[in-house]
């Protein structure tokens, strides 16, 4: 079994009334991070992807929030890919926080015209019994349709030059209509992928008042889900999504 949660964390800071974590005061953004790291903990989820995961720069308000939600919710392995980095302003990306160890490591920024924070992070989590699966946190671009299908491209080819074993995509797609998009539909049939419920399942955005299905997990045929929900507690902009997985064999 394995059990997996994805969460885009807004940068660590509440949405409301202050979006932006370094106009809060230390003790509230120290609490925030705290009540985020508390979900974590709670689900315990042996493979957690984040997404807009900032470092410990001025917009951050100088906190590191991965290395507080990994210490906070009891995640020895992390792994994040710094996609914009803007010395001493911020590093931000994606991320994967695990109980398991983290191998075969890869980041990748997508590329842009313009400073850019999207990308992906890869990783081979050891299962046990020689049991291997890659796991990817992603973040897509999210005002164009043609640039996520070049993105989801960009990933596609990544875990295609890998060695052949089963996949997890999670992440922050920007899928905008409530399906996945032709860019991840792609990606679904180029990797033989599948969801949940491709063609709707529960809105993840904006957390308060959720109206999009922004945020999926995706998995490999060797992978059965069993248990697949958003967590209602609105920790960030958008909802969690948690799935637990069954190996079939």
């Amino acid at each position: 079994m394995l059990k997996v949660l994805t969460l885009n964390i807004a940068q660590g800071a509440p949405t409301l009334p202050v979006p932006l974590p370094f106009l809060l005061p230390r003790h509230r953004l120290l609490g925030h991070l705290d009540q985020m790291a508390g979900l974590l903990a709670r689900e315990n989820a042996d493979v957690v992807a984040l997404q807009e995961v900032d470092r410990a720069g001025l917009l951050s308000g100088k906190v590191d929030p991965l290395e507080r939600l990994a210490e906070r919710a009891g995640y020895a392995h992390v792994f994040h890919g710094p996609h914009l980095h803007l010395r001493g302003f911020c590093t931000r990306g994606t991320a994967l926080l695990s109980h398991r160890p983290l191998a075969e490591t890869a980041s990748w920024r997508f590329e842009g015209v313009r400073p850019v924070d999207k990308g992906y992070v890869l990783a081979a989590v050891d299962l046990g019994g020689g049991r291997l699966v890659d796991v990817v946190s992603a973040h897509l671009d999210f005002s164009s349709e043609p640039r996520r299908q070049q993105q989801a491209l960009r990933i596609t080819e990544a875990l295609q030059r890998r060695p052949r074993r089963p996949r997890v995509v999670m992440g922050d797609m920007n899928s905008r209509r409530g399906n996945p998009g032709v860019g991840l539909e792609r990606m679904m049939e180029t990797l033989s992928l599948h969801t949940h419920a491709p063609g709707g399942g529960e809105p993840t955005y904006k957390a308060h008042a959720p109206r999009l299905r922004l945020d999926w997990i995706l998995a490999s045929p060797e992978l059965r889900f069993t248990r697949h929900h958003t967590l209602a507690e609105p920790v960030s902009d958008h909802l969690a999504v948690e799935a637990v997985l069954e190996w079939t064999g």
